[in-house]
C-alpha cells in the first residue's frame, strides 16, 4: 500500500493525501453551514419578549430608553428593541435572626421590567433568534441601549 518512498499506491504522497482529505472535510463543513443559514428566516415572526430584574442599581435603571436595541451580551445576539420599560421597588429577600426569610428593600436599587419587540422562530420551547434558543426563566445579561442588566425572561409571545 505505502512503498519505500512514502507514496500511497506508488502514486501519491501520504502527506498530500491527508491534506486533500482535510481540505475536502473543510469544504463540506463550510457548505453545510451555508446551507443551514439559508433555511433560517423561513418562519420568522414578530415576538414580544418580557424581561424582569428584581434588583438593578438606580444608575443603570436611569439610562433605560424606549426604542434602543436589546442585545444578549454573551451570545452577541440582537433580541429586538425596547418597546417599554417599568421601574419599581426592588424585590429582595434575606433571613432574619430567627432564620425566617423576609422581604427586604436595598437602598440604591430598583426592580426593572423591560418589554422588547424582535423577530424569531417560535416553538414549543421558546423563541430561537439567530440560532440561540431563549425560554421563559432564561437568565441572561443584556444590553438595553447603554444599560447592562442581569435579568430573566419572564414572557414570550407572538405579536398579532
Amino acid at each position: 500500500m505505502i512503498d519505500k518512498n512514502g507514496k500511497l499506491f506508488g502514486k501519491i504522497n501520504l502527506i498530500d493525501f491527508v491534506i486533500v482529505l482535510v481540505l475536502l472535510a473543510l469544504v463540506a463543513f463550510v457548505a453545510m453551514k451555508v446551507m443551514d443559514k439559508g433555511n433560517e428566516g423561513a418562519s420568522l415572526s414578530q415576538v414580544r419578549i418580557s424581561f424582569f430584574g428584581d434588583e438593578t442599581p438606580d444608575y443603570v435603571a436611569k439610562v433605560l430608553e424606549e426604542g434602543t436595541s436589546v442585545m444578549d451580551s454573551t451570545e452577541k445576539v440582537t433580541l429586538g428593541t425596547v418597546e417599554s420599560f417599568e421601574v419599581g421597588a426592588p424585590i429582595g429577600y434575606d433571613t432574619n435572626a430567627n432564620g425566617e426569610i423576609q422581604q427586604v428593600t436595598r437602598q440604591g436599587y430598583k426592580s426593572v421590567s423591560i418589554t422588547a419587540i424582535g423577530k424569531g422562530e417560535l416553538s414549543e420551547h421558546g423563541v430561537t433568534i439567530d440560532g440561540v434558543l431563549y425560554g421563559v426563566g432564561h437568565t441572561l445579561t443584556i444590553y438595553a441601549g447603554k444599560a447592562k442588566l442581569f435579568l430573566k425572561i419572564s414572557g414570550i409571545e407572538a405579536v398579532s
